[in-house]
C-alpha cells in the first residue's frame, strides 16, 4: 500500500472529524443559552416590611410598577422571577438595594417609598 496515499486519506478523515466536532460543539454551546434566556422573566416585587431587605422570602410579586407611600424605606425591586414566585436577588442587585437604602436614592431596579 502506498504510504503517501494512506497519509492523505488519514489527514482527510482527521480534518472531517475535526469539522464535525467543531460544529457539534458550537451547536451545543448555543442551545443552553437560548433555553436559559427563555425561562427568565422579570417582575416587580414589593418588600413586606419585615426581615432582611436582601432575603427573597420577604418579597411578594406584583403586577405592574408598584407605588409605596412613606419616606425612604424599601418599597420594591425589579428582578428575575425565581422559585416560588420570589425574586432572584443577585449579588449585584443586593448591592444596588443596599446603596439605594443608604443614599436614599432609588434606581431603575429599586424603588423606595414615595
Amino acid at each position: 500500500m502506498n504510504t503517501k496515499l494512506f497519509k492523505n486519506k488519514f489527514m482527510a478523515i482527521v480534518a472531517m472529524f475535526t469539522i464535525v466536532l467543531g460544529v457539534g460543539a458550537a451547536i451545543a454551546m448555543k442551545a443552553p443559552e437560548k433555553a436559559h434566556k427563555a425561562r427568565f422573566t422579570t417582575s416587580w416585587f414589593t418588600y413586606n416590611g419585615s426581615g432582611s431587605i436582601t432575603d427573597p422570602a420577604n418579597y411578594t410579586e406584583v403586577s405592574g410598577d408598584p407605588s409605596c407611600p412613606g419616606s425612604t424605606n424599601m418599597c420594591s425591586v425589579q428582578a428575575a422571577v425565581g422559585s416560588g414566585s420570589k425574586p432572584v436577588l443577585t449579588n449585584a442587585l443586593k448591592t444596588e438595594i443596599n446603596t439605594a437604602i443608604s443614599t436614599g436614592t432609588p434606581t431603575s431596579n429599586v424603588h423606595l417609598q414615595d
